[in-house]
């Protein structure tokens, strides 16, 4: 071996070695079997949810822990990421910038997250209460606020897939070029600033500190945990919440979010539009073509009619929920797919369905003068409501859950279709 192949050997040995202690490198992953932890080691996020071990490792081994785990956002997993990096997205009302200021009256800038690199770290999670195992996970995704080559605060998020939580860690460190890797030098810090971002925000329902007694890994032992928000409620608490205290601004901000919400919510309320003029549309196309066409039965309408009536609000549930883009480019119709805006998610859809429908009735009965129902119709309708509710986020939800809540919802609606059919009610 020559001189220039012994450097070339020399130099790749060197720069392997200084990977591997840095970090960049980890020869030893996959290697050896993953550990399974008991599960008085693990905290439960959620009840009868799964358990998660409060710690981050560099390998699927406790034996490698680094850092401890600090905040718990409760919510589904893509509205918890979209609160970090864009709240502007979220489904609900964002604060007026005249009253997010800070001590010196200043309003404050969120932090702006952006996607990050790091070294892969894993957390254990224990999926019994859902049918599965223990598990050990790598984070979801990195968020940072900073450079990388600088310092920054840095996040890690983990989540399942039968869960509606986001575990967090969150830390702050800087890059040290001579070990060519980042140092942590703070996890409270970050946790206190990530936590204060979700403090007085319209998308946050509670901010609160739970004690854990996760004293390693630089924790005192207390996780932030905050609660996202659902669904707007349109109550009266609501609504005095729009237009705050009944001053002129306050009743102009107010309008101003109003009217934000709904245009945010065009799509909801077509299909509730839609929902109830299928109801009472059927009804008056039935009475105006008995009027029109007298010498026919209107049993032979009710043949045509009928299916309107069953199949029309299942497939208007279905259909409004999702994504148009596909059909709007074929039909020549993208101007109508982009005024409804983005799918609906699943509570909403749940909501304006059940309303929508719900509506209908109410107009139906009132356009042929009934004013009293006997029970048993009264829950039957109720019971129609329930299940195209579910049917409709069960079609704005693409995952396995979503598919259970779509076929319970069919079912339903097929059982409470053919019910007064088959002389049940």
């Amino acid at each position: 071996m020559n001189r220039r192949h012994l450097l070339l050997v020399g130099l790749f040995v060197l720069a392997a070695s200084y990977l591997v202690a840095g970090g960049a490198i980890d020869p030893i992953t996959g290697s050896s079997e993953p550990e399974t932890l008991d599960r008085d080691r693990l905290i439960q996020p959620a009840e009868n949810g799964s358990y998660v071990w409060p710690y981050t490792s560099r390998s699927r081994s406790n034996d490698e822990r680094t850092l401890a785990l600090n905040l718990i956002v409760h919510g589904d997993d893509d509205r918890v990421r979209r609160s970090l990096v864009a709240q502007d997205e979220l489904e609900w009302e964002e604060v007026d910038e005249e009253n997010r200021t800070g001590a010196d009256g200043d309003a404050e800038d969120s932090t702006q997250w952006d996607d990050a690199h790091g070294s892969t770290r894993y957390t254990y999670v224990d999926t019994e209460p859902h049918g599965g195992g223990g598990v050990w996970i790598e984070e979801s995704y990195q968020l940072h606020a900073g450079t990388y080559l600088g310092s920054r605060h840095h996040i890690r998020a983990y989540t399942t897939e039968n869960d509606d939580w986001t575990v967090i860690q969150a830390h702050r460190e800087h890059f040290d070029f001579f070990r060519l890797r980042h140092t942590v030098t703070d996890i409270q810090n970050s946790q206190n600033a990530l936590e204060a971002e979700y403090l007085d925000e319209p998308f946050v329902e509670e901010v609160r500190r739970e004690y854990h007694g996760t004293h390693g890994g630089w924790n005192d032992g207390w996780l932030s945990a905050i609660e996202l928000a659902t669904l707007v409620s349109l109550g009266a608490g609501t609504v005095l919440g729009l237009f705050g205290t009944g001053t002129a601004g306050g009743i102009a901000r107010g309008a101003r979010r109003l009217l934000g919400w709904t245009y945010r919510n065009v799509r909801g309320f077509a299909l509730l539009g839609t929902l109830a003029g299928l109801v009472v549309g059927v009804r008056s196309a039935g009475l105006a073509v008995e009027a029109a066409i007298p010498w026919i039965t209107p049993q032979a309408f009710v043949v045509v009619l009928y299916p309107v009536l069953a199949v029309g609000p299942p497939a208007a549930a279905i259909v409004l929920t999702q994504s148009l883009e596909r059909a709007g480019r074929l039909l020549r119709l993208q101007r109508v797919v982009n005024w409804l805006g983005r799918p609906l998610e699943p509570q909403p859809a749940f909501a304006f369905a059940a309303v929508g429908l719900g509506l209908g009735f109410v107009l139906d009965f009132a356009s042929i003068g009934v004013t009293a129902l006997p029970l048993e119709l009264l829950l039957h309708r109720t019971g129609l409501l329930v299940t195209l509710g579910l049917l409709a986020a069960g079609a704005a939800r693409n995952d396995a859950e979503g598919a259970a809540l779509f076929g319970i919802g069919l079912l339903g609606w097929i059982v409470g279709l053919a019910m007064p059919l088959l002389g049940y009610l």
